[in-house]
């Protein structure tokens, strides 16, 4: 089923104004001026690789203003300036940004038709801005979801319209609010239906007035492919383990000059960490409530962080073998966890045999077309004469497009697939062409349909979450947003609803479901460091996290307060001496991982409704079939109150249990200074 197709004659009513053709891409110019008189100035950003040499800007008149004019599909992008070839600028003219991840902030840009509708919307007027109501039977307004179930998806010009329905089939669905990005709303609806052929209309509704578009849109006979989500995903609990620093459960395998567990990480030190110590450590892992574990690389590699894959077929001997790891899937199947292995495609490493071979044998090597090798002899690692990943000697680029090398790569994927992994974590995907991943999905769906794809992706993934390729990508945005309202205070809760509904927008809502949120990941600063140590931020982050849609991610030790700086430093060795171990916030932890588990409309619950009662509140209204949840975040140094409407006798509050009886329709709830509250209206 994972690649089903189903051939459908479409014939769908909608809008009158659908006639007119959106154009899919946009002619967006990008102007800098720099504070000095530089050589160069390149345009590098998540369109191009973050390539700092792809797109070079021009100062043709030179008045100082550097330029440059790229045709964008749209979507959300994420850029920078590069002076020189070697620093890097945030535009500090674009008001809107992230982290970088690296202790800076990427500019962000959002190509579309949004500078067409600033005109101002209002509920109940009676008005409604036609030419702002879009649906297409494409990505990211249709899909199909399994053999009789369609995900449909409606935008508005924001605050607009009172109500959306769909008539589908001459049956009438409902339309919920889902999202929304500071222009639209976006309204979504699930529909099922048990034919081929089926048509559809749209409805809206403002104040007393009723809006119905009707003109015919005729499609031709198209396959849509079922976007298949893993069963398990959307309420899975990662954990994250970098292997060489989680635990030391054999001695006997470690690296020569190993040192002394808890010392200070460097780029090409070890500290012993193997899959044995994992092994002997998953009661701990069971105790905290985690069902899904991450494994960085585990492949043989002569470094600490195995991207530099010297056989892709062999788990490093410095970590075990492949008779452990099989140890280890069956302990924690046992346990209900699965597993995701971090997959490298786009490199080796310089030790790998087949790049060997190359330096030995140079032109007369059977693997020399595996890399695009400059000149002969090949050159040492500090000054490679070959295409390497992001300049770096140590990972000379695999030339994908190769047949050869693609077997050799789906030869890797089938075996460990077959051996009984869950997942594929893809490292920077984005370094190979998109025909390799079609491909990918479909061997690897072919062998386990419920093996989850996530890609390392750090912006926008649109163009990979079509149902085609990744089930999600690693949702740095998600982390962005976290980051800049939880950890640094910039913005306000209307600015954070706005980032978090956002990327919502962007996305199926199955992808939604299925996002890999995560806080923190071996390539990025601990989030606690990023807080300045305060728990009380991390805590409210936490709780967001947990009390969201999606797959939230731990990364190790987080959980017990470890802190650290840019890589090497956040990769330290994990505290198993719990005297030194942050038991408060570890105690924490454990009751909202049990909370999620235990009321599933945290994980599975929608959002319909929010409110940002000032700049750092937020109420987030849920709701998982009949169930009813309420959310609210209180980010501020205050306790804070607030009038919640219980139409039923009670509510409960997840997080405590407690259950509070109502005697009149709206009930006042208090939410201490940086914390959260969870209650179910019952």
């Amino acid at each position: 089923m994972n690649y089903a197709t189903r051939k459908i004659i479409l014939t769908a009513v909608i809008f009158l104004l659908l006639i007119i053709a959106f154009a899919k891409k946009q002619s967006v110019v990008f102007k800098y001026t720099p504070n000095v008189v530089p050589q160069s100035v390149a345009l590098a950003g998540s369109f191009n690789n973050w390539s700092n040499s792809a797109d070079m800007m021009n100062d043709d008149d030179d008045d100082g203003i550097w330029s440059i004019e790229l045709e964008l599909e749209d979507g959300e992008y994420h850029y920078k300036f590069v002076i020189n070839g070697e620093n890097w600028y945030q535009d500090i003219n674009n008001p809107l940004s992230a982290p970088d991840g690296y202790g800076g902030r990427n500019s962000i840009i959002r190509v579309g038709d949004y500078g067409k509708f600033q005109q101002p919307a209002s509920r109940g007027d009676g008005k409604i801005l036609a030419d702002a109501i879009y649906h297409e039977m494409d990505y990211p307004y249709f899909i199909l979801t399994d053999d009789s179930m369609a995900e449909i998806k409606l935008r508005t010009r924001q605050d607009d319209i009172d109500s959306a329905f769909i008539m589908f089939n001459g049956k009438r669905w409902k339309m919920d609010w889902f999202a929304f990005d500071g222009t639209f709303d976006y309204y979504i609806a699930e529909v099922s239906f048990g034919i081929d052929t089926f048509e559809y209309e749209f409805v809206v509704y403002d104040s007393v007035k009723t809006f119905k578009y009707s003109e015919n849109f005729n499609g031709a006979a198209i396959d849509f492919p079922i976007f298949y989500m893993p069963k398990w995903i959307s309420t899975a609990i990662f954990y994250q383990v970098f292997p060489e620093r989680f635990a030391n459960g054999d001695p006997s395998n470690d690296p020569e000059n190993v040192q002394l567990w808890g010392g200070i990480p460097e780029y090409h030190n070890f500290f012993g960490g193997d899959i044995k110590g994992i092994i002997d450590n998953l009661d701990y892992l069971s105790e905290l409530g985690i069902t899904a574990l991450y494994l960085n690389p585990i492949f043989e590699a002569p470094s600490n962080h195995k991207y530099d894959m010297s056989d892709p077929m062999k788990i490093d001997p410095h970590f075990g073998d492949s008779a452990l790891f099989v140890a280890l899937l069956d302990s924690c199947h046992r346990r209900g966890i699965y597993v995701m292995l971090d997959g490298v495609f786009h490199d080796t490493g310089r030790e790998h045999w087949a790049f060997q071979d190359v330096i030995q044998n140079g032109r007369e090597s059977p693997y020399v077309n595996w890399y695009n090798i400059y000149s002969f002899p090949v050159g040492p690692e500090n000054k490679p004469n070959y295409e390497c990943w992001w300049g770096f000697g140590s990972l000379p680029s695999l030339v994908t497009t190769n047949h050869e090398v693609r077997e050799y790569l789906f030869e890797k994927t089938r075996y460990w697939t077959k051996l009984g992994i869950d997942g594929w974590r893809l490292d920077c995907p984005n370094e190979v062409e998109d025909e390799f991943w079609l491909y990918f999905r479909r061997k690897v769906h072919s062998i386990n349909n419920e093996c989850y794809i996530l890609g390392e992706i750090w912006g926008d993934g649109s163009k990979y979450l079509k149902g085609d390729m990744f089930d999600a990508v690693m949702n740095y945005r998600f982390r962005d947003a976290c980051l800049d309202f939880f950890a640094f205070d910039r913005i306000t809760s209307s600015e954070f609803a706005e980032k978090y509904f956002s990327m919502l927008a962007s996305y199926y809502p199955i992808v939604n479901h299925g996002a890999f949120n995560l806080l923190g990941s071996h390539d990025t600063k601990r989030f606690l460091t990023l807080c300045e140590g305060d728990k009380q931020k991390l805590k409210l982050a936490w709780f967001f996290q947990m009390t969201m849609l999606g797959a939230p991610s731990i990364y190790y030790g987080d959980e017990i307060g470890m802190e650290g700086g840019k890589d090497p430093d956040c990769r330290r060795c994990f505290i198993w001496d719990e005297s030194k171990q942050d038991r408060e916030l570890l105690d924490y932890m454990k009751q909202l991982i049990a909370t999620r588990k235990r009321h599933k409309i945290l994980a599975l619950g929608d959002v319909f409704k929010f409110e940002t009662p000032d700049d750092d509140n937020i109420i987030f209204h849920k709701k998982f079939g009949d169930n009813v949840a309420i959310i609210v975040i209180n980010n501020s140094d205050k306790e804070a109150k607030h009038i919640i409407q219980v139409p039923k006798r009670y509510y409960t509050d997840l997080i405590t249990g407690q259950t509070t009886m109502v005697e009149f329709d709206s009930t006042t709830i208090t939410v201490p200074a940086k914390s959260g509250k969870a209650i179910s209206i019952q």
